[in-house]
């Protein structure tokens, strides 16, 4: 089947799901076109074909059997371009974020099907819409994001591995001022440990400590970040799905988040991770603490996600998008 993804960029971030999708399916043998806008920034190396065009709008939108608009700017154009059967692919509820939320809203009130992420990311959707939505998860490109040695072990120092997202490039909810609250805090009580940051939009932040930032702008990259920690931290006050905490047990490395909502199909707090409350800085800094003091429990922990994330790969994540493709192909 032809497949047609109208984006707006594919930067760093959400996109990955968009990206992995659409080589996987191209993979299995479907046709896949992604437009773009003439001057946007792809980060994420294709084998889907890759279409410029100087805007999105209905007449620059190619035909094809499904047109999967995943932003809410990108649904209007597709669905008035009446060129194949729209399936609204959310990567997040917008509502919850952008500034002109009606129209945000509006993009869930057409007549297509709706690809939601995780089961909370559906219940919210029908919460505040009315509408059902096909659950599709992402996945872990294991071939990438897999375990290398620590670096502790030859420094002798505990490394924690954060990705600091922007506020002014509009990540409001990710939770930076309690991850820093908690470090804060945790030098109090525990002197001897590291702060590596990765930082996709360029952010700094002026710390009450020394931290160090990395690139990490490619696959290999990130799974090095990741799995050279001894702990990776997430504190996103909510999220759709939540991809680094997978990535990282995936790398061997014990994982702590917040419980954002779209991590409760695969955190399970205890066993694969620690998952504290949004923003509740005190439970955060007892998880670091716990975890950078009892060395059993964090390699139990680190073991733990890396055998549970196995089966959460991007062909899974393919194989349930074109079952509901073929399954609304032949209604």
């Amino acid at each position: 089947m032809k497949i047609v993804i109208p984006v707006l960029s594919l930067e760093t971030g959400g996109t990955r799901f968009i990206y992995q999708i659409a080589n996987e399916m191209v993979d299995k043998g479907h046709r896949v076109e992604i437009v773009i806008p003439e001057n946007a920034s792809v980060a994420w190396p294709l084998r889907a074909q890759l279409t410029r065009v100087k805007e999105l709008a209905p007449d620059t939108i190619p035909p094809g059997d499904f047109i999967l608009p995943n932003f809410y700017p990108t649904v209007f154009p597709a669905w008035e371009s009446k060129k194949g059967r729209v399936v609204r692919l959310s990567l997040g509820y917008e509502p919850l974020w952008v500034a002109d939320k009606t129209k945000a809203l509006s993009s869930y009130l057409i007549d297509a099907p709706i690809v939601s992420l995780s089961e909370w990311h559906r219940q919210l959707i029908i919460k505040e819409t009315g509408r059902n939505s096909t659950v599709i998860p992402g996945g872990v490109d294991t071939r990438f994001f897999c375990p290398h040695p620590k670096e502790s072990l030859s420094s002798g120092r505990l490394k924690i591995a954060y990705i600091l997202r922007s506020k002014e490039h509009g990540y409001t909810w990710k939770g930076t001022d309690d991850f820093w609250e908690a470090c804060r805090r945790l030098t109090r009580i525990i002197p001897c440990f590291d702060v590596r940051i990765a930082a996709p939009e360029g952010a700094n932040y002026p710390a009450p400590f020394p931290y160090e930032i990395v690139k990490a702008s490619s696959d290999r990259e990130m799974s090095l970040f990741y799995a050279r920690a001894d702990i990776f931290v997430s504190t996103s006050h909510f999220e759709s799905f939540s991809m680094p905490p997978l990535e990282a047990m995936a790398c061997g490395t014990a994982v702590i988040t917040t419980d954002n909502g779209g991590n409760r199909d695969y955190a399970k707090s205890g066993e694969n991770c620690l998952l504290v409350p949004p923003g509740d800085i005190q439970q955060l800094t007892g998880a670091l603490a716990q975890l950078l003091t009892r060395e059993a429990e964090r390699k139990r922990i680190a073991l733990a996600g890396l055998q549970f994330v196995r089966p959460w790969t991007w062909r899974q994540s393919a194989d349930k998008l074109e079952a509901l493709l073929l399954r609304l192909a032949h209604v």
